[in-house]
Order: C-alpha cells, then structure tokens, then sequence
C-alpha cells in the first residue's frame, strides 16, 4: 500500500496549517527543499536564558523552564539539522546538561519539581529523587546526544556520565520499557559514542526489540511498542530484525491517517487538564504527522509527487 499523492497533499496542508511553526518548517526542510535556518530560528523559542529547553517542546510537558527531557528531544532535531559543536544553541545546551546532571543521582531527573506546577501528562509527574521514575529515560539519550556534540562539552564530565550510562545500561532488564529501549537505540546508532557502550547498547537493543515488540494489528490502536516505533527508518538498527512485521505496520499507520490528513497521538491525559490536553493534542497531531511522513517516506511508500520527490534530494544530499 502507498500514500496516494491526494493524501500526501491532505498531509501537508495540515502540518502547513495546523502545526506548530517547528513541524511547519521542519517539513519544509526535509519535503520542499528549504534551509535549515527556518527550522533552526523556530527551534529557538523553546531554548530558555540558562541554555536548556523547554516550553512545551514535549507537548506532553507544559513547564517553560528547562527539563531534561524537552533538552533531550531538542538535541534531536540540531543534530536533525545538522547543527555542528560550535553552533551556539548547541553549546548552550551542552553546558545546561553539564549543569544540570545530579551526580548523588548519578542520572539527570527527566522533569524539575517545579513541573508539577504546570500542565503535564500523569507520567510526567515529578517525585522525590530517591523515588527511581525514570532512570534510563532521557539520561541514556543525553549521553549519547554529548558524545555526537563532544567538541562542545568537558572531556571529564563525559567519562563520568559515560561510567553511570554503562551502569544503566547493565542495570537494564531484558525487557525494558518502551521509551527505555528507545533511548537505548539512540545510543545505538550514534557513532560518537564509544565502541565499548554502543556496542553494548546495540546487543541489548537487538535482544530486547523484538522480545518486546507489538506484532498484532489490534495492539496498535493503542499505546504499544510498534515496530515502526524501533524502526523508524529502512536503515534503523532494528530493521533486519522486524521485517517479518514492518510491512504490515506501514500499510497499518497508511490506512491511520485522518479525515483532516493528520495522524493522531495514541495516548490521551485529558482526564488530567482537559482544557491543556486539547492544545497538546493539536500539537502532537503535527508531530506525529511529521514523524509518520518521514517514516513512510524512508521506507518508499509515498506515491511520488514533486514534494516528495524534493525531499529525496534533501536526504540523498544530507545523508
């Protein structure tokens, strides 16, 4: 099954209307051939005086001050713009994430105290830090989004949260949890990081991924491990290993899209904060739309049209 050229066009008019002004630009950039300065410019209003991220760059997290887990999803897309070490949205928020790592913890805390002041997803919900929460996620992420940026950060800081990485990541049980695993991926697949960790982290990822993956149509419909989710492109690490599944997932997430050309978040927290969880919403909707297109693109299932085919140039240029 492909994305018709129609749905394609119902796609784009919702993330050119609709979505936020960083999924705007982002799908400029990678679908009609933009610069990245449109993109980079959005990125910067959800970078705060004290170099982290936040402002609900993770719709999940209303806060405007700075999180680890908003920096970490920042991290995300400048290395997606292939922002270098010297970049100063880089830097600042390098030295944030010096700054901000709680060596007692030996992790970085996923959201501030001060995050249950504002409008949050339940899970996002801060607890005493010698309650656990989330441990591997973002602080796994982070390590590895340091060492791609390792020009812009301390030698000494990144061999000691290099050390309490390799703890985690042993820690690690063999099914991990979802967004868990995914940190783990990242570090995976990022050359940067050293042999050692990232080969660790890579056989854990491929025992892990397909123990833990949804296989059945009816369980994507909710919040499960699908395996486009391990595997977001054709190149991803895990690829190889849920071919048996991907196929099928592709024509699924196809037949997902909806009447207003979006796709849907799978979640909802609207039982929480009614009235935020309505903004939220709109906002994943963009996201979602995005990451999906990108997605399907990878794996050559968009039908071929003249935006489509720009943004394989983009990709073939910038790899």
């Amino acid at each position: 099954m492909m994305l018709s050229p129609e749905s394609f066009a119902q796609a784009r008019k919702f993330v050119l209307h609709e979505a936020r002004p960083l999924e705007r630009a982002l799908f400029r950039l990678h679908f009609e051939g933009a610069t990245t300065a449109e993109a980079r410019l959005a990125l910067t209003a959800y970078q705060n005086a004290d170099g982290g991220f936040g402002r609900a760059l993770e719709p999940d997290l209303r806060l405007p001050g700075s999180s680890a887990l908003a920096t970490s999803v920042a991290f995300q897309h400048l290395r997606d713009l292939g922002l270098n070490a010297r970049d100063p949205m880089v830097r600042a928020a390098v030295r944030w994430s010096q700054a901000a790592f709680e060596p007692t913890l030996g992790r970085w805390p996923a959201v501030p105290a001060d995050a249950n002041d504002w409008p949050h997803a339940p899970w996002w919900t801060w607890t005493s830090p010698d309650v656990p929460g989330f441990v591997a996620n973002p602080c796994v992420e982070l390590v590895a989004h340091l060492w791609h940026y390792r020009e812009a950060a301390d030698a000494g800081f990144l061999s000691e949260v290099t050390a309490s990485t390799e703890g985690l990541v042993n820690a690690l049980p063999e099914k991990p949890a979802m967004h868990d695993l995914l940190c783990l991926l990242c570090l995976a697949q990022t050359p940067a990081v050293p042999a050692v960790l990232r080969n660790q982290a890579a056989l854990h990822a491929r025992r892990a991924g397909p123990a833990i993956v949804a296989r059945e149509r009816k369980a994507w419909t909710g919040y499960a491990v699908k395996p486009l989710l391990l595997a977001p492109r054709s190149d991803s690490l895990l690829t190889p290993l849920l071919g048996d599944v991907l196929g099928a997932n592709l024509d699924f997430e196809i037949g997902r899209q909806g009447a207003d050309g979006s796709w849907a978040p799978n979640w909802d927290w609207s039982g929480n904060f009614p009235g935020h969880w309505v903004q939220a919403e709109l906002e994943w909707k963009g996201v979602v739309t995005l990451q999906t297109l990108l997605t399907l693109r990878s794996y050559g299932r968009i039908a071929a049209t003249e935006h489509e085919a720009v943004g394989q140039t983009y990709s073939l240029a910038h790899g």
